[in-house]
């Protein structure tokens, strides 16, 4: 007979079906001819499997203590698939394969170095099956420290180290997101991020920290450069004169030089004027009583910036008289009076 899933078209000769077993079915074809003559001919039909794919053959990463899940799925059968099963190899601690719909899931208890290999098989609705080597790993916790990275300070040479724990050594250090500070490098072997800050501008980005076998951990990290304390002295400039030439060189430390100078608030007495290299200097014109404040500016060469008040007097000309005194006699009382 014809196998139960296939049927004969008695006019054309056509056996057509969809197989649904592996079962052989052997028969004998009758052909008969318009006047009833025949002919007949042995056949075996034994259908075969299709191939069957199992992915991914590579499964997702996971970390233990962190809940995991990875869907197998089948295709090149006829679904749905069912009757998963490992057949060869062990599952990392923790984990188990779902029978019926192929999903890895559980909690990883421990790491297993570079990973393991097991053997995966499924059964199609016919009872084909398909199986797939599947390599799974699992990673330790791997810490990366510490949790915040010194700002820095702008002019001044910056060294962090970032390191990390859990894993297998060697580490490699990369950036998994943003970017370091443009005046950053980072060593990739030992984790150093070095460089000297030339601006105050905030850099965000994550560092990634890879064992030896691959598995990841990272950190993230803000690094905001601060100025540093520029000091300007003096702050109480010499006295001048109404109409004597007048010099006062202003300087400043603590920052990274050249500094540019100049007024942030207040007046100079007239006919004095601040140079950008710091230098008061002119001839009075008019003198300020008890001395004014002048709020001066020393911007650094990195664009710190430091403000400070300092105080400066202008004395007027002042003339004692008279020119000579009397120089008076002996025994007898002396006055003289001397005025300004």
């Amino acid at each position: 007979s014809l196998p139960t899933w296939a049927t004969l078209n008695a006019s054309t000769g056509a056996i057509t079906g969809t197989p649904n077993s592996t079962t052989a079915a052997s028969f004998t074809i009758r052909a008969t001819d318009a006047n009833s003559c025949q002919g007949t001919r042995a056949y075996t039909i034994t259908p075969a499997c299709p191939a069957i794919t199992i992915s991914p053959a590579t499964a997702a990463t996971g970390t233990v203590g962190t809940a995991y899940s990875q869907t197998l799925t089948a295709a090149g059968g006829t679904a749905p698939y069912g009757s998963w099963t490992v057949t060869a190899g062990t599952l990392p601690a923790g984990l188990t394969l779902n029978a019926s719909t192929g999903v890895i899931s559980g909690t990883p208890t421990a790491s297993n170095g570079a990973g393991v290999n097991v053997t995966v098989r499924v059964n199609d609705t016919y009872g084909c099956q398909g199986s797939q080597v599947i390599a799974i790993k699992i990673c330790p916790v791997i810490t990366v420290s510490p949790t915040s990275l010194a700002n820095g300070t702008i002019g001044t040479a910056y060294s962090q180290t970032v390191s990390a724990t859990g894993g297998a050594t060697p580490y490699t250090f990369s950036i998994a997101s943003g970017a370091l500070p443009g005046w950053a490098t980072l060593n990739a072997s030992t984790g150093a991020i070095t460089g000297t800050p030339n601006s105050a501008t905030t850099a965000n980005f994550t560092m990634r920290a890879t064992d030896a076998n691959g598995c990841q951990g990272t950190q993230a990290y803000s690094i905001t450069p601060a100025c540093p304390a520029i000091t300007i002295t003096p702050t109480t400039l010499a006295t001048g004169t109404v109409g004597t030439a007048y010099s006062q060189t202003l300087t400043a430390t603590g920052g990274t030089g050249p500094y540019t100078w100049a007024v942030a608030s207040g007046t100079w007495p007239a006919g004095l004027t601040l140079s950008t290299g710091g230098v008061l200097s002119g001839t009075p014109t008019t003198s300020n009583g008890a001395g004014v404040s002048v709020t001066v500016r020393a911007t650094d060469s990195f664009g710190c910036i430091r403000d400070q008040a300092v105080s400066i007097k202008i004395c007027p000309i002042i003339t004692v008289n008279p020119a000579s005194l009397a120089n008076g006699t002996l025994g007898l009382a002396y006055t003289q009076t001397a005025t300004a």
